[in-house]
C-alpha cells in the first residue's frame, strides 16, 4: 500500500472514530451541542431551523464525508468505478449499523432504523459525488488534451504523443 492510500485509510479510520464518538455522547450533551449548531445555522440562513432538521442534517453530512473518504480510498483499489461505489456504500451501511447500535447502550439515546437509512444515503451521496467529480475532471482533462492535439504545432512533439502505450499515439507518423 502506497503512502497516499495509507493516509486515506488513516483519515477514514479517524472519521469513523469521530462518528462513533458523537454517538457515545449522553443525550444531554448531544442535545446541547445540536442546539449550538442549530443556533449558528439559523443565523447563517436567517431562518429558524428545527432541532430535528439539524440532527438529521448532521447524520447525512457526517456520512457524506465518510462516503467521500471511502470512495477516494477504494477508487484506486477497485478495477471498476462501480465496484468502488459498492465498497463505499457497503462500508457506509456497516458503519451506520454499528453507529446506531452503539447508541442503544448510551444513556438517553436510542438507535433508529430511519437514521441508518439516512446515514447510508449520506455515504452513498458522498461517494457518488466524488465519483461524479472525478468523471467530470477526467472528461475536462481529455477535452483539454484533445483541443491541444488539434491545435496546429501543439499536437505532437518530436518523440510522438505520450497518449498510448510506449509513448505512441497509434496514429500516422507526421513527416
Amino acid at each position: 500500500m502506497n503512502k497516499k492510500r495509507l493516509i486515506l485509510l488513516f483519515a477514514l479510520l479517524l472519521w469513523i472514530l469521530f462518528i462513533f464518538s458523537r454517538s457515545l455522547q449522553p443525550a444531554a450533551a448531544s442535545t446541547q451541542e445540536s442546539d449550538g449548531v442549530r443556533q449558528l445555522l439559523s443565523l447563517l440562513v436567517r431562518h429558524d431551523l428545527s432541532s430535528t432538521f439539524v440532527r438529521k442534517l448532521a447524520h447525512f453530512v457526517e456520512f457524506g464525508v465518510l462516503g467521500v473518504l471511502a470512495a477516494c480510498l477504494f477508487a484506486g483499489q477497485a478495477k471498476r468505478s462501480l465496484t468502488a461505489l459498492f465498497y463505499s456504500a457497503a462500508l457506509g451501511m456497516t458503519v451506520a449499523l454499528c453507529d446506531e447500535t452503539i447508541q442503544l447502550f448510551v444513556a438517553g439515546r436510542d438507535g433508529r432504523v430511519l437514521d441508518v437509512w439516512l446515514d447510508f444515503a449520506g455515504a452513498c451521496t458522498g461517494a457518488a459525488a466524488w465519483h461524479a467529480l472525478l468523471q467530470l475532471l477526467r472528461r475536462q482533462g481529455l477535452s483539454a488534451r484533445s483541443r491541444a492535439a488539434k491545435a496546429p504545432g501543439q499536437g505532437k512533439s518530436e518523440g510522438g504523443s505520450k497518449s498510448g502505450p510506449g509513448g505512441k499515439s497509434g496514429g500516422k507518423k507526421e513527416s
